[in-house]
């Protein structure tokens, strides 16, 4: 029994040993597995990163500005016809109506005349009586100057011929009520008149207030015209465009008018720019005068322009003399553009002579025979590498290592 407890003490004091050394061994073991198969990190050859653009080659040019803007369609001339008499409206013309054309001249309604005949007539009458009193008081001067001539040749001490002795007040009343009555009878035919109203010129009826049976009183309205023969927009430009509009051009500076409700346009020209600020824009106002607006002449084609329409404008301006034009999307933030100098990126100022909604025309910074690139860069690094897109660019072999693939 004692042996065997001997035994047992020995074989687990050789354990204690034993274990912990085979655990080692095991250990170095796979160290020096894992050591022999682990993968090499072996240093290659660095490729330079090229990027590949699309250029266009820049040459100097002379260009025709045009000024884009957007305006409003006024009427050139307006008015509103009031009654110059009262009455009661008898007639109106079949073309009375919103939108109706009205040559010049012609009649748009009538007012009860009855009144103003009978006025006529009593001013005739009038005149009439008027001239009998001139003529009898013309026959008295006659028979006063004889019997003063009569007097004068009894009297040894003759007569004094005054103005009251040759009726000469008497003649100066009867010709004063001459007078008054022929300015009567032209009022009264003036009035008579005025009972018919006319187109003062070639228009169209905006609105209209009376029809028959309407009675009006003096300096009431009648009807709203507007001229046919020209229309105007009223075009907002920004102020740095203003320079580029020649005020000077002979019948001013052509403008190309398009509708954004219709398909028509119309050509037109610039006549004035106006002498205030737009209130809520800050910016200037351009008034372009379109002639024949509604299409009865030469601009049949066009169509009818409406009022209160709006339009584009494009306005032919001033000419840029050599000046290098660009897509606008090539001007980057700063105006400045990108520029392939022998493969490798240029990131040049420029500056502007004028830009349009998608064209840069530059006056210096970049020179005819230049290479502009037309691709869009995420990261533009001054210096980066460029090829042309299609071409081919060898790069020499570099002997620099650094951390390459693993293998």
């Amino acid at each position: 029994m004692t042996e065997t407890k001997t035994k047992a003490s020995f074989f687990i004091k050789v354990g204690k040993f034993l274990i912990p050394l085979l655990l080692l061994v095991a250990g170095g073991a796979a160290y020096s597995y894992f050591k022999a198969t682990a993968p090499v990190m072996r240093r290659a050859t660095p490729q330079r990163q090229v990027t590949a653009v699309d250029v266009q080659t820049v040459q100097k040019q002379d260009v025709r500005t045009v000024v884009s803007a957007m305006g409003s369609v006024v009427a050139a001339r307006q008015v509103t016809l009031k009654a110059q008499v009262a009455g009661t409206i008898m007639s109106v013309s079949s073309r009375f109506i919103p939108g109706g054309l009205i040559p010049q001249g012609a009649e748009l309604l009538s007012i009860d005349p009855s009144d103003y005949e009978v006025a006529v007539q009593k001013a005739r009458s009038a005149l009439s009586d008027a001239k009998a009193s001139l003529a009898i008081e013309q026959g008295s001067q006659t028979i006063a100057r004889e019997e003063l001539r009569l007097i004068s040749d009894l009297s040894t001490d003759g007569v004094a011929q005054t103005d009251l002795a040759l009726r000469k007040p008497q003649l100066q009343q009867a010709q004063a009520a001459v007078t008054s009555a022929e300015a009567d009878l032209r009022q009264a035919m003036l009035d008579l008149n005025r009972t018919v109203v006319k187109a003062p010129f070639n228009a169209m009826i905006i609105t209209r207030d009376v029809n028959v049976g309407t009675s009006v009183g003096a300096q009431e309205s009648l009807v709203a015209l507007v001229g046919t023969d020209e229309y105007w927009i009223e075009a907002v430009v920004s102020l740095d465009q203003l320079s580029l509009i020649d005020m000077d051009h002979p019948g001013g500076c052509p403008a190309l008018v398009r509708s954004q409700a219709g398909q028509g346009q119309w050509q037109g020209r610039v006549i004035q720019i106006a002498g205030k600020l737009n209130a809520t824009s800050h910016m200037a106002t351009v008034i372009i005068a379109i002639k024949d607006p509604l299409g009865a002449g030469a601009n049949l084609a066009a169509g009818r322009l409406m009022i209160d329409d709006y339009v584009n404008v494009d306005i032919t301006g001033r000419q840029l003399e050599g000046v290098i034009e660009l897509p606008r999307s090539v001007l980057q933030d700063g105006n400045t553009v990108w520029v392939n100098t022998h493969n490798t990126l240029d990131i040049r100022p420029v500056s502007l002579a004028w830009k349009s909604v998608d064209k840069v025309y530059l006056k210096s910074g970049v020179q005819p025979g230049e290479a502009v690139v037309m691709s869009a860069l995420s990261t533009p690094v001054q210096g980066m590498a460029l090829k042309i897109a299609g071409a081919d660019v060898h790069e020499p072999k570099s002997n620099m290592a650094g951390k390459g693939d693993i293998q």
